[in-house]
């Protein structure tokens, strides 16, 4: 009978909730103190995450232990969650999010909000968009911003050099901009000329060629 209660006891440990107390690291790998209901607190506990995603739970958040020889000395954590902090999303939906607030929502309609208090980083040497891109404030650029037709502005674009096949402008700080040269339907601002009332052509204006 003795024998069969210690079975019972130790099936009914290899699986249960508890509260995460702290969080440390040793190459890479993530330990957590636990503390089961009824029991000590239990320390070491390997964290197991999928493969691509990793997460830093909080001090009394939940996780799913494991103990595979029913007594918790070889016990592993997973299914970290935190009920304080999770985001209601309708059926289908998926979402990366912090405690702050910030997250990446992937959203029925087929919509993916990314929602940051401070910016969004990007770093890497090229972004590719298929299509438009719209910008409520003001874009502000570092180098060169191409175009193959046209750029259309609604608000400010500040310390920018634009170029297409036409030519190449910039743009100062102060809103003004600088153009080296404007060709609309074939005719050059700098080097066109006039007819005069004789039918002799003009020079082109001061400072072309």
């Amino acid at each position: 009978m003795d024998m069969v209660n210690s079975l019972v006891r130790k099936i009914r440990r290899l699986a249960g909730r508890a509260l995460i107390r702290r969080v440390r690291y040793a190459n890479k790998i993530r330990y957590f103190q636990v503390q089961q209901e009824g029991g000590m607190p239990l320390d070491n506990v390997e964290h197991m995450e999928p493969f691509g995603f990793t997460s830093h739970p909080l001090p009394n958040a939940e996780a799913v232990v494991l103990a595979f020889n029913g007594n918790g000395s070889n016990s592993v954590a997973i299914m970290a969650g935190d009920q304080r902090y999770r985001l209601v999303i309708d059926e289908g939906e998926a979402a990366v999010y912090n405690h702050h607030g910030d997250k990446v929502h992937l959203k029925k309609d087929r919509t993916i909000s990314v929602e940051a208090a401070t910016k969004v980083e990007l770093v890497t040497p090229h972004t590719h968009m298929t299509g438009k891109l719209t910008v409520a404030e003001t874009i502000e650029a570092q180098g060169h911003i191409t175009s193959q037709d046209k750029i259309t502005a609604a608000s400010v674009v500040q310390g920018a050099s634009f170029v297409n096949a036409a030519g190449s402008g910039s743009m100062g700080e102060d809103g003004t901009m600088q153009v080296k040269e404007v060709v609309a339907n074939g005719i050059s601002l700098k080097k066109h000329t006039h007819m005069d009332a004789e039918g002799r052509p003009t020079n082109p204006p001061t400072g072309g060629s």
